[in-house]
Parts: C-alpha cells; sequence; structure tokens
C-alpha cells in the first residue's frame, strides 16, 4: 500500500509583484506557512526523505481557494511500499 501524504499545512499566497508574458495574471507566489505560533507566514523548510505535493482546496462556506502542502515519508530505491 502507498504511503499516505499527511501533516497538511496551509500556505499562504500572493499576487505577482511583476508583470511577465509568461507568467498568467492570475498566478500566486507561495509566501509561507500559516502557523498558530506566528503573526505573519513562516518560511516553508523542505527535509530531505520525504515527497511533498500541494494540493488546491477550496473553503466550503467561501469558496476562496487555499492550498495545502502535504508530505510522506520517501521510499528508497528498492524499498517496498508500506
Amino acid at each position: 500500500m502507498p504511503r499516505p501524504y499527511g501533516d497538511p499545512v496551509e500556505i499562504v499566497t500572493a499576487p505577482i509583484p511583476a508583470q511577465s508574458p509568461f507568467i498568467p495574471l492570475d498566478a500566486k507566489i507561495v509566501v509561507g506557512a500559516v502557523a498558530p505560533a506566528s503573526p505573519d507566514p513562516i518560511p516553508i523548510v523542505l527535509l530531505p526523505g520525504f515527497e511533498y505535493r500541494m494540493r488546491e482546496w477550496r473553503h466550503p462556506t467561501t469558496h476562496e481557494i487555499h492550498w495545502r502542502l502535504e508530505r510522506r515519508k520517501s521510499s528508497q530505491p528498492g524499498e517496498p511500499d508500506e
């Protein structure tokens, strides 16, 4: 069975500060992650030995789009998934 993703964290995004023909107008940059202990978004630290993915999440009431970062332990080459 594949390893599940866990430890979801909400990602704070902001509009792109500069315009470019290669970046869509509605694109966002990652500012950091939400943390109860900090009034400002904190930097995201990616740890070795883990795989990460970002998922779009829509708030059920406001329908605003939020992003969640999920991680799971990486499987080593030749190691079966648990």
